[in-house]
């Protein structure tokens, strides 16, 4: 049977309430893992929540599953958060060095770390919901994560660009 517009804009609604209160719990648990120690754990335990709404678990308790999914994540998500975080800053750093050196070979490899660094944002993307969503090992999860970029182009561009657009807004509403 169709459902009709009003049932249509009911479970939009309810959808939309739903993902405001998830995002609310995300930030609530941050705040209560000091910023530093809550930030990935709460990431994994929204992507938990995303995925068991996906795979049809619609009607799960969200708080309840959200304190279990953060609980049981909390040391490995933290490891997993420090990994990228350390990288990150090293390919930073050799980024920030390699643009201020002006030897021929050394800005050479300004571009070859410039692109190492977008790759390594991009497999940033694809990280949390690898880790939620499968089984493995760590080298397994960061594996498949880089992968993903390559078999998903389509999605990689589009979160890139939401993203992107995000940062935009936000600039645009803390200096207006």
């Amino acid at each position: 049977m169709e459902s009709s517009g009003m049932e249509r804009i009911y479970r939009l609604a309810d959808f939309i309430m739903k993902l405001a209160y998830l995002n609310l719990l995300a930030i609530f648990y941050t705040v209560i893992g000091l910023f530093i120690f809550g930030f990935f754990p709460a990431l994994t335990a929204l992507f938990y929540i995303v995925r068991k709404w996906l795979t049809g678990y619609s009607d799960i308790p969200i708080t309840k599953n959200f304190w279990f999914a953060y609980k049981k994540e909390f040391v490995r998500s933290n490891v997993i958060g420090a990994i990228l975080f350390l990288s990150g800053l090293l390919l930073f750093i050799n980024l920030s060095i390699a643009e201020v050196v002006n030897e021929p070979i050394i800005r050479f490899s300004y571009y070859i770390l410039l692109l190492v660094t977008i790759l390594f944002a991009c497999m940033c993307l694809y990280v949390f919901p690898v880790y939620v969503h499968f089984n493995g090992s760590m080298v397994q999860m960061f594996k498949n994560a880089f992968l993903f970029l390559f078999v998903q182009p389509i999605h990689t561009v589009c979160m890139v660009a939401g993203g992107l657009l995000f940062y935009i807004l936000c600039l645009g509403l803390f200096q207006g």
